[in-house]
């Protein structure tokens, strides 16, 4: 089965206009996906949301939205659960003005908590979440994403857990996040291959189709083991994504590739050109 990724920059090209104006470009340099960033702040209007929106619809570009890093749904403190779960619906509810299918997210910290309680605590606030989009008609895919630090919920296996819980989430797949957490252990196609067949068993074939994947290299700590900083391609730091690609391309996968590295759409270009050298 042939693979037909879309792929583009994690938030506005560095090289190009931002806003609305942003689609044509992205649309004449080649590239078809974009992650609007939301990380900081959720301000963004309904008005400029939906021109956003109609922009990227008219030159075929595919998006989807990061909400907010100061979310926490496994916290050991009401009030930061309730605000997280608030971020998340109003992140929601602007993904659906600008016509956004998949919105990513930190899913928050152990916060002490063992770590069957903090999976218990994260199910109650999104189903808490999933209720409060479904009284609003809220109809966007929930994606909590694989974290970089060992403190950090989200292991492939936790948010695998949550995929398979809820329809109406479909974990974001963060290959730099999921080699610096487990120190650097993503070197061969046999390492890739394995992730993402234990996501296949677990979701199924239909739900790996437009499966959202974040990609750049990564540096870890002086330890060893967590998230550090991202870096370009080619900067020596792993994983390497020639590997990845590879195995999309023998498989047939149908990604939705978000490059979050500091070079974005420069990257996010290099990404596609390794991609079509497997056809």
């Amino acid at each position: 089965m042939p693979s037909s990724c879309r792929i583009g920059p994690a938030g506005f090209p560095l090289k190009g206009p931002h806003g609305a104006d942003a689609m044509p470009y992205l649309k004449e340099i080649g590239l078809d996906a974009m992650e609007y960033q939301a990380v900081r702040s959720i301000r963004i209007g309904r008005k400029v949301a939906s021109e956003l929106g109609s922009a990227a619809s008219e030159n075929g570009v595919l998006l989807t939205i990061h909400g907010p890093y100061a979310i926490n749904l496994s916290s050991n403190k009401k009030l930061v659960r309730r605000q997280s779960i608030q971020r998340i619906v109003k992140s929601a509810e602007i993904a659906s003005w600008m016509g956004a299918f998949h919105l990513t997210f930190h899913p928050g910290y152990y916060s002490g908590l063992p770590r069957d309680l903090a999976m218990q605590t994260q199910k109650e606030a999104l189903k808490n979440v999933l209720d409060k989009m479904g009284e609003r008609k809220i109809n966007v895919e929930l994606g909590p994403e694989t974290t970089g630090k060992p403190n950090q919920f989200g292991t492939l296996e936790e948010l695998i857990e949550l995929s398979t819980t809820f329809e109406k989430i479909r974990l974001t797949l963060d290959f730099a996040h999921i080699h610096a957490r487990l120190g650097g252990a993503i070197k061969n196609r046999s390492d890739y291959e394995k992730i993402l067949d234990a996501v296949e068993r677990s979701l199924g074939s239909e739900r790996m189709r437009s499966l959202v994947v974040h990609f750049s290299e990564v540096e870890t700590t002086m330890k060893g083991i967590g998230e550090r900083r991202h870096h370009p391609l080619g900067s020596g730091y792993g994983p390497d994504f020639k590997k990845l690609a590879e195995v999309i391309m023998e498989k047939g996968y149908s990604f939705i590739i978000i490059c979050e590295s500091p070079m974005l759409e420069l990257d996010a270009l290099k990404m596609k050109r390794i991609l079509t050298s497997f056809k």
